[in-house]
């Protein structure tokens, strides 16, 4: 006789309705997940944006001062207009001592720097010459006697009173030679002799121009002009190189004390761009300032 078994098996899985309420729930601890780390993370990414324009306003600014730092004497000028601010200056690369006249020299063929004779444009450089970086570039570099700026009549460079290119530069008799393609110092009714004998050799003009914008799209770049000009230029951006861009405010001072010998130069930089998730969420901004001490001792 033979018996027959039935085996039943049990089936496992879920129904519809609990896996809608798996899903309604797993929604519900997300939106909560979310509340509590969407604020944190949005701390973050505004922290770090803040910290890139500090970083990028805070180069920008150092860079200035190191330059204006080392301008030729009372040569720093500013001028705004229509929103833009310019902060022009002459760069100095060297200096040194001239053989002059009252010097007595007594060396055969020593030559002293004229003040009085246009047609003299050699003179002797007392000591040794710059070297390096600051090496005297013939047909480059120029040279600065006395500057008192602020437009003085013969010891203004921008009025090219106290300024001339240096044409040659020899070695005669062991002694440097310094020639200029002319000779200005010696056509002014006052001469402005230096008290210590001392020139500044410089390069062309420098301008920083800063415009800033309220959204943020203002630029500042640093631009060298090629000429020196009694009028303040006002040139472009152009092509050229920016040290910062997303400004959105500057501000710069350049108070001069004549009889001290000495400036206070008062820069602000203000930066800003849209948060993360767009300009719909406002804007990020980071302000700067910086102050910084000049000598004008010509």
């Amino acid at each position: 006789m033979t018996t027959s078994r039935k085996h039943t098996l049990k089936q496992h899985g879920f129904t519809l309705v609990e896996a809608v309420i798996v899903m309604v729930v797993t929604g519900v601890l997300a939106g909560v997940m979310v509340l509590f780390i969407r604020q944190p993370v949005q701390n973050y990414v505004d922290a770090a944006g803040r910290a890139e324009l500090s970083d990028t306003a805070d180069l920008a600014l150092r860079r200035m001062a190191r330059e204006l730092r080392g301008a030729l004497p009372n040569s720093i000028r500013t001028n705004f207009n229509n929103g833009v601010w310019y902060v022009q200056f002459i760069p100095a690369k060297a200096g040194g001592q001239y053989l002059a006249v009252e010097d007595n020299p007594t060396v055969t063929g020593a030559t002293p720097l004229s003040f009085t004779s246009t047609s003299a444009k050699s003179f002797n450089i007392v000591g040794p010459l710059p070297v390096g970086a600051a090496a005297i570039v013939p047909n480059t570099d120029y040279i600065v006697i006395y500057n008192l700026g602020n437009g003085i009549a013969g010891a203004d460079a921008y009025d090219g009173g106290n300024i001339a290119q240096v044409a040659a530069l020899n070695i005669v008799n062991l002694n440097p030679l310094l020639t200029m393609t002319s000779n200005p110092f010696a056509l002014a009714a006052t001469p402005n002799a230096s008290p210590g004998h001392r020139f500044n050799v410089v390069n062309t003009p420098v301008t920083f121009r800063c415009e800033g914008r309220a959204d943020g799209t203002g630029t500042l770049a640093r631009i060298e002009d090629g000429a020196f000009a009694s009028t303040q230029p006002q040139p472009a951006v152009g092509g050229n190189p920016l040290l910062a861009a997303n400004v959105q405010e500057c501000d710069f001072s350049a108070a001069q004390a004549g009889s001290l010998h000495s400036a206070l130069i008062g820069m602000t930089l203000s930066l800003a761009r849209p948060r993360a998730g767009g300009a719909a969420n406002g804007l990020e901004t980071v302000t700067l300032v910086h102050q910084i001490h000049v000598d004008n001792t010509p």
